[in-house]
């Protein structure tokens, strides 16, 4: 019987198990190990009393259908809900007051978030063509529409997404793909459990072929293949007795710190009650808040209705000093940042931090040659294969839809 190895239980490694177990069944030893005492990676609800809080994403959108393909296929459908109405609105911090952005064509030449000469660059920007993406999205922005467009829209946009600088993240790596969504506009889904849920139910499905608190290199490992699904710099650890100069690319891939604050208040605790789904910050701002999100006004039941449940994200690639502040420092900076927005009456009645220290890959100005350098040290390394954020897009509908691909193509029908 063949053997296939997957080091790593996050997201990806854990959706190749279920497509690999999918595709062969018993007819191929599968098997995943993962170094932490449990799996999930970056994903994990923590319920704590009468609220949720997501250590990393609280979401994904429903615009690839192998993310909702995987729900289905672990029963989870009934789980699934969609951001409430009441988070349509979001906004940007600029200056410390908050400015909504623009939703049709009234409320963008209304904003002043651009002057009008911006506002016109926007729309002339949109005809223009053979603008290269191989350089920064700040130069592509700039380029195409304005800087300003590209330092006070696209900014906070990216450090929402990446954690990242404009000025250094790679645009056609970041975004290889530009489509239009057509009529149905993307909406933003969880479960009710939150993303955990997912975790778990492949977990408890699969549960013998997972074997925990496994830290291994691929020399251990006794497989005729092995698929690497773990950050890259824990590849690189892994893969470096394998094939040294892969191990050697692997470790250029840089990645952004983000703490998340999650902050619980009751309803009356702000003198301008919170709306829509929360706000953004532009870097030019300098603080070390990226931004805030409302998560009891996205889903549903992430706290009472006399609650109101906060995430502040902080750090980023322009903060990366973050990581050294206590879970205390963390906290204060969250609720000095609230305060400041909304007024606070009341301090929040529970907290909760959790630090990523490499939390984001970042796409960055050179990516292009070390992805692929990546690709061909993999080829000349047989019955090895890699499979994770930095590689194709970092968003978990990317993780699930790249390993599905992965775990479905021929190159692995050998096993």
């Amino acid at each position: 019987m063949k053997r296939i190895a997957i080091i790593g239980g996050g997201i990806s490694g854990l959706t190749l198990l279920h497509y690999l177990k999918q595709r062969f069944g018993n007819n191929v030893q599968i098997t995943l190990y993962e170094r932490e005492a449990s799996v999930g990676g970056t994903i994990r609800s923590f319920k704590k009393d009468s609220c949720l809080f997501e250590w990393g994403p609280n979401g994904f959108l429903d615009n690839q259908a192998a993310t909702l393909q995987l729900i289905d296929e672990l029963d989870l459908s009934s789980q699934l809900i969609q951001a409430q109405a009441k988070a349509r609105r979001r906004y940007i911090q600029v200056k410390g007051n908050l400015h909504a952005i623009p939703e049709n064509p009234l409320s963008f030449i209304q904003t002043p978030l651009l002057p009008l000469k911006d506002k016109w660059s926007l729309i002339t920007g949109i005809f223009k063509k053979n603008i290269s993406t191989d350089c920064s999205i700040h130069d592509y922005i700039s380029r195409r529409f304005s800087p300003r467009l590209a330092t006070s829209i696209v900014d906070p946009f990216i450090s929402g997404i990446y954690a990242g600088d404009i000025k250094h993240l790679h645009m056609a790596s970041a975004f290889p793909k530009f489509k239009r969504n057509g009529p149905h506009k993307p909406q933003m889904h969880s479960l009710i459990g939150g993303m955990g849920q997912i975790i778990e139910a492949i977990d408890k499905r699969y549960k013998k072929h997972i074997q925990t608190g496994s830290e291994i290199s691929s020399s251990q490992i006794n497989a005729d293949i092995t698929i690497v699904a773990t950050p890259a710099y824990a590849a690189a650890k892994i893969v470096e007795n394998l094939n040294p100069v892969l191990a050697d690319s692997l470790t250029q891939i840089s990645y952004a710190p983000i703490a998340v604050a999650g902050l619980l208040f009751k309803q009356e605790a702000f003198k301008k009650k919170p709306d829509g789904f929360g706000y953004l910050i532009p870097s030019n701002e300098n603080k070390d808040i990226l931004g805030v999100l409302i998560e009891s006004n996205v889903y549903m039941k992430r706290a009472r209705e006399d609650q109101i449940m906060m995430r502040v994200m902080l750090g980023g690639a322009h903060h990366p000093s973050i990581i050294n502040d206590s879970q205390e420092q963390i906290i204060t900076k969250a609720i000095k940042e609230i305060d400041s927005v909304y007024g606070l009456i009341s301090t929040p009645t529970e907290t909760f931090v959790k630090l990523w220290p490499k939390a984001i890959p970042q796409y960055e100005i050179n990516y292009p040659l070390w992805r692929q350098s990546i690709a061909e040290q993999c080829t000349k390394t047989p019955g090895l294969h890699l499979c994770a954020n930095y590689l194709d897009g970092i968003s978990f509908n990317d993780c699930v839809n790249n390993a599905r691909t992965l775990a479905l193509s021929a190159s692995l029908l050998s096993a």
